[in-house]
């Protein structure tokens, strides 16, 4: 058994769209146990903008490219900024990235719906200058989730019998039982950190440890 397993459940239907995702992934795993050698901490466990620390080179370390922050106007024309773009291939991916906490039940259901709401925005109207549009254009809703457990939580230890796929099935049940399809996703990927024990992070709020990080992602065609 190695550092990590992984699985991925997609219902989007595009074999190139799921190996970009399950190279991503992989690489992204890779690249936290290495910041874990030298920092002692993954950068998932903060914020958005940690996150990209590991995000950015895993996807530059599949597509060898990547542009971030590219401006745009909505459809409002109201000044954006698009989080990620990288091109693989004959596909450009345009990612709108948000960041949270699969226990604050809260704060997640309302990033997930920031991060839909950004892609309805991408349109080849209000992208058309700023990228090829005779590309073919995908446009990303991805939520970067990890599941933290404080040290001594009793009813975390079920959490850390499951496997990868039991995981992943059980948050794609979560987020499709939701009256509104349109905050369905049709690609849920996750990492199981093996051995989780042994990467403590010793917060203010004690000692937690993270077993699982998953990417929720909504993916539509732009054109």
């Amino acid at each position: 058994m190695g550092k990590f397993g992984i699985c991925i459940k997609d219902t989007f239907g595009d074999e190139e769209v799921e190996i970009f995702f399950k190279e991503i992934i992989e690489n992204f795993a890779r690249e936290s146990f290495a910041h874990w050698e030298i920092w002692g901490r993954f950068p998932f466990i903060y914020r958005e903008k940690q996150l990209n620390s590991v995000l950015t080179p895993a996807i530059h370390n599949y597509t060898q490219n990547i542009w971030l922050e590219e401006p745009f106007r909505n459809r409002e024309n109201k000044k954006r900024f698009l989080d990620i773009a990288t091109v693989k291939d004959n596909k450009i991916f345009l990612i709108e990235l948000k960041h949270s906490w699969i226990h604050k039940k809260g704060k997640t259901k309302k990033d997930w719906e920031t991060a839909i709401k950004q892609i309805s925005d991408i349109d080849e109207n209000t992208i058309e200058g700023s990228f090829n549009i005779d590309y073919n254009l995908i446009k990303i809703a991805l939520m970067i989730v990890p599941t933290y457990i404080p040290i001594d939580k009793e009813n975390g230890k079920e959490i850390l019998k499951l496997s990868e796929e039991e995981y992943v099935d059980n948050l794609f049940q979560e987020y499709t039982n939701n009256e509104d399809k349109n905050y369905f996703p049709n690609l849920i990927g996750t990492i199981k950190i093996n051995n989780s024990k042994e990467y403590i992070y010793k917060s203010k709020n004690g000692n937690e440890i993270y077993p699982f990080v998953s990417f929720i992602a909504k993916i539509e065609r732009v054109n």
